[in-house]
């Protein structure tokens, strides 16, 4: 089930990066509406595609992961045909709304069937599918611009093509798991967490559920938010700046194929490194330190190696945080709550996505760039304080 769930976010993934990297150049380009209004439908966006984690998550746990794929996979593609075969811009905002609302189902379901399916729990089955997200990643956006170069309305019908076939994936061969009298363990403790992740399950019946512990998800929510709320300068702000400095963006396009390629390639050096930080909450430390040097490398010198040097750093930090936070939620779910919950903490990503911009962009506008930086670099703080919250209240 794990691999046909790889397979299902490859497909699903790689349909959505038909149009992510080209909805700002459509808008702007093609309708002839300033970056303005480009970054006020994006916002749409995003608002949907919060109110998409939350409702898709929710849902898992009343009817199952079945229907709420196939619900969000039909209903995007349906909607995101329409700009294909209409061309209006005010069917555009409101499809861009809907695309993200309908799209956003599918991750919390995939997130809480795997869980289920992976009782051992730990960081393992969420890697597993970090990685095929990030293949659907490079082979969507490398396609997808292509046929841009054709025509939008044809990446338009071709990412509605690819979700529709995810669809009919997912009626054929994604099945819920058949319930089972044991489960993974009460909310672990830090010292059950860093035993090995191939420790056996233990029993425990299905009822009484324990309560949602809401301290310790609480803070992982508000970690996971900064960290994008920083992550997000690296497609913002930074990408302004670096052209600011003569960089072209070609060259600033390599920053992320070295990001694709170093997520394939360190596997080897994660698994390594979760070995040694064997608990969540120290590869939650390790990975935020990673990304604070990130931001003190650019602080320190504006040269284009530089900013290699801080993509590597950050890629590794991004490789540890993101399959580790929804791993740590999951031991923290009651079984009927597990896709509430991973709804819950998937939000925090397109949060994070509408914030972030908006942020970086008041500050790049009316300080200087280090401003920024150091700014950034002092949210960092946030994430420490909480992932510290969360190791002392999981235990309990």
């Amino acid at each position: 089930m794990l691999w046909l769930l790889a397979v299902g976010c490859f497909l699903n993934v790689g349909g959505l990066s038909f149009l992510w990297p080209l909805n700002s150049i459509y808008i702007h380009e093609e309708l002839g509406k300033p970056l303005t209004v480009a970054g006020l439908v994006l916002l749409l966006h995003s608002a949907g595609a919060t109110a998409g984690y939350l409702a898709g998550g929710s849902l898992f746990d009343r009817v199952g992961a079945r229907p709420v794929l196939l619900t969000g996979l039909l209903t995007a593609s349906l909607v995101i045909a329409l700009p294909g075969l209409i061309d209006s811009w005010p069917l555009y905002v409101a499809v861009m709304f809907l695309f993200g609302l309908s799209a956003s189902f599918v991750f919390p379901a995939i997130n809480a069937l795997a869980a289920k399916v992976w009782p051992e729990g730990g960081r393992r089955a969420f890697n597993f599918l970090y990685v095929a997200n990030n293949l659907g990643v490079a082979v969507g956006t490398a396609i997808g611009g292509l046929v841009a170069q054709v025509s939008f309305d044809l990446a338009f019908l071709s990412a509605s093509l690819t979700l529709f076939l995810f669809a009919v994936f997912a009626f054929f061969k994604i099945r819920d798991p058949e319930p089972s009298v044991t489960a993974p363990a009460q909310p672990v403790a830090e010292a059950q967490a860093a035993a090995p992740e191939t420790s056996a399950t233990f029993e425990r019946p299905l009822t009484p559920e324990f309560k949602i512990p809401w301290l310790p998800i609480n803070a992982l929510f508000i970690g996971f938010l900064i960290l994008w709320i920083a992550y997000v300068q690296w497609q913002s702000s930074i990408a302004v700046y670096m052209q600011s400095q003569g960089t072209s963006l070609s060259a600033y396009s390599l920053l992320w194929t070295i990001n694709g390629v170093l997520i394939f390639c360190g596997q080897p050096l994660i698994a390594w490194l979760v070995r040694v930080f064997r608990s969540p909450s120290s590869q939650m430390f390790l990975g935020t330190g990673l990304f604070l040097i990130a931001f003190l490398l650019i602080l320190l010198s504006n040269s284009y190696s530089v900013f290699i040097a801080g993509m590597i750093v950050l890629t590794l930090g991004e490789m540890l945080l993101w399959p580790c936070i929804p791993a740590a939620v999951s031991q923290l779910s009651p079984p009927s709550r597990l896709g509430f919950l991973q709804g819950l903490i998937g939000s925090g990503g397109p949060v994070g996505r509408m914030l972030g911009p908006l942020i970086g962009g008041l500050l790049y506008d009316h300080f200087p760039f280090s401003t920024l930086v150091l700014f950034i670099i002092g949210l960092m703080l946030i994430p420490l304080i909480c992932f510290a919250v969360y190791m002392r209240t999981a235990r309990t």
